[in-house]
């Protein structure tokens, strides 16, 4: 909590204003995460909570619990075993419902043809505004992909979540 005070010297009066705190959160999965078929829209889950204040995440869904103008950003990690170029398109929506324009397209090359994709969003969200990351492609080996850490010290390097999403409220 943030307090600041100001002291009328004249009166001795002291005025206090309250500045609420603002949410975050940051979530990731950390498993492979295959589209549920060639064109099939397939909600992505999480696993993992960083970090969060204000927001929480349950399977697939990211709850808001405090109003106002949110910063929604998702990295997302696309890997497929089929051969030849397929898109992949990658949107959200809030409460069940699309958001416009929110959607990006991408394509991943061959097999073992990792990709990674990156979208932010500002968004004006409610109390108990529900947040999906969801995906699609033609092509059903299409998916999300965790690979783990690796190396050895000095040269180790952390683990590649399937996706992380990051939130940081504005107002």
């Amino acid at each position: 909590m943030s307090i600041a005070n100001i002291i009328n010297k004249s009166t001795l009066l002291i005025d206090t204003k309250y500045i609420p705190p603002l949410g975050y959160g940051q979530f990731s999965r950390n498993s492979d995460l295959i589209v549920s078929g060639a064109n099939v829209a397939t909600a992505v889950g999480y696993d993992t909570t960083e970090i969060a204040q204000f927001c929480a995440f349950s399977g697939s869904t990211i709850e808001i619990l405090k109003a106002g103008v949110w910063k929604f950003a998702n990295s997302v990690q696309l890997d497929k075993v089929g051969a030849g170029v397929d898109y992949v398109d990658i949107w959200i929506k809030i409460n069940n419902s699309n958001v416009p324009r929110s959607a990006s397209r991408t394509t991943v090359q061959g097999n073992n043809g990792e990709n990674f994709v990156m979208c932010e969003y500002i968004l004006d969200l409610n109390l108990y505004d529900k947040i999906q990351v969801y995906f699609t492609s033609p092509d059903n080996t299409m998916k999300l992909a965790y690979f783990a850490s690796g190396g050895v010290a000095p040269n180790d390097f952390p683990a590649v979540p399937a996706i992380i999403s990051t939130l940081v409220q504005l107002s």
